[in-house]
């Protein structure tokens, strides 16, 4: 597989510079070193190729836990790289973290150009010599900002790479969202079976949302984990924000989310105000329990406590499980794929018509209002028209009750349906 490897120390550029490749702003870019901590994929495309680059977290000497487990996710991708693009600060000059960075990839020489960035800097250019002490041939000046020079450096890193093609990474697209530290990335670990993410205690360990594709019974999932969400007034302007906007896109752009609840905590204002986002996108959702080996109460008064308190989602299945001992995780992904299989329901226009028949013959709805025709729009939410003589007339818990009612006799019984109604005229 063609895939370009971005290395450095912290706060270099590597984001920057990930960013413009691919075209998005897909990573966080901020002053504060260290932003980025788990490696982030996107695909590139230049000069009739296209590749996969990959952003890493920035290397440094400390011990901590986090810089430990960033060193050796970082060192399991050179191995794995086509090209390995080595950032340095021209601004700051060569520092001894460089040079550790350098030593890291000594023996990988031949697929490593040293990009020596922020060249739109009269101190960096000052410097740029200096950088060729540091042992490597392909020396490439550049200002990923402004873009200055990567033209020339995509050149040659494509032509280092095979005729391959790339391809989008297509499939069900399933997002673990919830408070910071209810267990998310231990989740996707444990789905995946590897220590993609890296887990910690620590509160907002994850800021970007990290996508990594995998297969489960025959079926494609593009796996996401995201920044724990915290209520706004505790949210300040800066990496944070940057982060939780990550995690609320991440909600919009998936098909499937997973709603990670600690049990050892009960479900908080917080926990609502996310299913509330769910709920208001009509996303499928799996209600997660996680932590249960912390509490002392039966799997049924789990799964009614959490009912009760998470009731607007009450087309959600509920799993409970210990993400540290992946326990629940087979029942979590089956019912992923059984809400997927509802959001994707579409049914004939007859069949819609008997059922919005059904349902009124059971309980009229209130005043004057009559449905004269109804068809089903879409998928993605299931997505029902309802044509009537009045739509402001519908009060919202008769609504509630129509929809309701409406997936019952569609048999669209784990995922959310929208009901949009127009007036004759329309």
């Amino acid at each position: 597989m063609n895939k370009v490897v971005i290395v450095g120390r912290p706060n270099v550029g590597k984001s920057t510079l990930f960013n413009r490749l691919v075209g998005k702003r897909l990573s966080i870019v901020h002053d504060m070193p260290g932003i980025t901590r788990d490696a982030l994929e996107a695909i590139a495309h230049w000069k009739d190729k296209s590749f996969w680059v990959v952003d890493t977290g920035g290397l440094l000497e400390d011990k901590d836990y986090i810089a430990q487990e960033i060193r050796k996710k970082v060192q399991e991708l050179l191995n794995q790289a086509s090209v390995i693009l080595f950032m340095v600060d021209g601004k700051e000059g060569i520092t001894h973290a460089d040079r550790a960075v350098a030593e890291l990839l000594y023996p990988y020489r031949e697929k490593v150009f040293l990009v020596v960035n922020k060249m739109d800097v009269k101190k960096a250019k000052e410097n740029l010599y200096d950088f060729y002490s540091l042992g490597f041939e392909k020396v490439y000046p550049i200002s990923a900002q402004h873009g200055r020079g990567v033209g020339e450096l995509l050149d040659d890193v494509v032509s280092m790479l095979s005729e391959e093609e790339v391809a989008q990474r297509e499939g069900l697209r399933l997002s673990f969202v919830g408070r910071p530290n209810v267990g998310k990335s231990s989740l996707v670990n444990a789905v995946l079976g590897s220590d993609r993410v890296i887990v910690s205690p620590i509160p907002g360990t994850t800021r970007d949302a990290v996508e990594v594709y995998f297969e489960y019974k025959g079926n494609p999932l593009i796996l996401v984990d995201t920044a724990g969400i915290r209520r706004p007034s505790k949210v300040e302007y800066g990496v944070e924000f940057f982060s939780v906007g990550r995690s609320i896109k991440a909600i919009e752009m998936s098909d499937v989310v997973c709603l990670v609840v600690d049990l050892s905590e009960g479900v908080v204002h917080q926990d609502q105000r996310i299913g509330g986002l769910i709920a208001r996108r009509y996303k499928g959702c799996v209600i997660v329990g996680n932590k249960f080996d912390l509490i002392n109460s039966t799997e049924e008064e789990v799964k009614d406590y959490l009912r009760k308190r998470l009731s607007f989602l009450d087309y959600a299945p509920i799993v409970l499980t210990v993400a540290t001992e992946g326990k629940g995780v087979r029942e979590l992904l089956d019912n992923v794929l059984l809400v997927y299989q509802d959001y994707c329901k579409q049914h004939k226009t007859s069949f819609v018509n008997r059922c919005v028949e059904k349902v009124l013959s059971e309980k009229a709805p209130p005043g004057r209002i009559k449905v004269y025709y109804a068809y089903q729009e879409g998928t993605k939410p299931p997505t029902f028209v309802l044509y009537t003589n009045d739509p402001e007339e519908w009060k919202s818990h008769y609504k509630r009750f129509f929809e309701r009612r409406l997936r019952e006799c569609t048999n669209i019984k784990h995922a959310p349906i929208r009901l949009i109604l127009r007036s004759r005229e329309e």
